[in-house]
C-alpha cells in the first residue's frame, strides 16, 4: 500500500489520498500512518508550486531584471508604451529567446523595457546591464523566454510585447526621446520602412497625431483617435519609407472626453533608413 501511495502520478495524488484515507478497508494504525504520508506529499507540491510562482516573480536574471511586478498603484495622463521599428519576421508564438536591436545616433544611455500591451500578468523586463552599448551604431540586446515568458501562458507571441527604448531617463516624462526598436526572432530587416508608436491613455479621450521633421512645423503625417478607452492601447503607424535620415518628432494632443483636460505629449525619434 505505501508502494502505491509513493509512485502514483502527480494528476491523482490527491484523489488517491482521500480514498485510502476514507476506505473502510484499511484498519486505524495503517490509516494514520496514509494521513502522515499523504500530507507530506501534498505539502511538498504546495512547496513546489509556491517556489515556481515565485520564481516568476520580477528579479535579477543575470544580465536583467525580469518577471511579474505587483499591479503599480496610479498612472500617467498619457503613456508611451513601446516604439518599434514596423517589421515582423515569419516566426510564430513564443521563441527560445527574444531579440532586440535598436540605433544609437549619439551616446544617449538607453534605458531598455519589455512589457505586455494588453496586461494580464504585470511582465515586465528592464534594468539591462553589462552591455557595452555604441553610439553611432546598430545594438542588440537578446534575453531566453523559458524562464518567466513561456510560463506565462497568455502571451502567446513576442507581439503581445510592447518594447522601449528611453534615451537619458528610465521614467515615462512629458517630452520623450526615443530609440526605435527591431523587435525579431530571426532575421532583422536591412531597411527601416516605418514604425509603430502604442500609447494608452487613463481614461475615455480623443486624440490627434502628428509626425514632422524637426525643424520644420507642417505635419508629414497625421493619424487621429476619435475615441480612445482608458487603458487601451493604440499604435500608431507611420510608413518612413520616403523620408530621409534624421530627427523627427510625433506630437500627440487631444483632450478627456469626460472633463476636456488637455492630453499632450511629444515623443523624439532618430530615424536611419539602411542600418546594415
Amino acid at each position: 500500500m505505501l508502494s502505491a501511495v509513493v509512485t502514483i502520478s502527480n494528476s491523482s495524488k490527491k484523489h488517491f489520498c482521500e480514498r485510502l484515507i476514507g476506505s473502510e478497508e484499511v484498519d486505524m494504525a495503517l490509516k494514520l500512518f496514509a494521513i502522515i504520508v499523504c500530507v507530506s506529499i501534498l505539502a511538498t507540491e504546495g512547496y513546489a508550486s509556491t517556489n515556481t510562482q515565485q520564481d516568476l516573480s520580477y528579479r535579477d536574471r543575470g544580465n536583467r531584471f525580469e518577471g511579474v511586478k505587483r499591479p503599480q498603484v496610479g498612472s500617467y495622463d498619457i503613456e508611451l508604451l513601446s516604439a518599434l521599428v514596423d517589421y515582423k519576421d515569419k516566426s510564430q508564438g513564443v521563441p527560445p529567446s527574444i531579440k532586440v536591436s535598436f540605433f544609437l545616433k549619439d551616446s544617449s544611455k538607453p534605458f531598455l523595457v519589455a512589457r505586455e500591451l494588453d496586461v494580464q500578468y504585470y511582465y515586465w523586463m528592464d534594468r539591462v546591464y553589462g552591455q557595452n552599448w555604441q553610439n553611432d551604431s546598430l545594438n542588440h540586446f537578446v534575453w531566453p523566454t523559458a524562464e518567466v515568458i513561456q510560463q506565462l501562458k497568455g502571451i502567446q507571441s513576442v507581439y503581445d510585447l510592447g518594447i522601449l527604448v528611453r534615451l537619458n531617463n528610465q521614467s515615462p516624462t512629458k517630452e520623450e526621446i526615443v530609440a526605435p526598436v527591431i523587435l525579431y526572432t530571426d532575421t532583422i530587416p536591412s531597411a527601416i520602412t516605418g514604425y509603430l508608436f502604442t500609447f494608452k491613455t487613463n481614461g475615455p479621450s480623443r486624440l490627434a497625431c502628428q509626425i514632422y521633421k524637426e525643424g520644420n512645423d507642417s505635419p508629414l503625417f497625421t493619424q487621429n483617435f476619435a475615441r480612445v478607452w482608458g487603458g487601451q492601447p493604440k499604435t500608431v503607424q507611420w510608413s518612413s519609407a520616403n523620408v530621409e535620415d534624421g530627427w523627427y518628432r510625433l506630437v500627440i494632443s487631444g483632450s478627456f472626453r469626460n472633463n476636456n483636460d488637455p492630453i499632450d505629449k511629444v515623443v523624439r525619434f532618430y530615424h536611419k533608413r539602411t542600418i546594415r
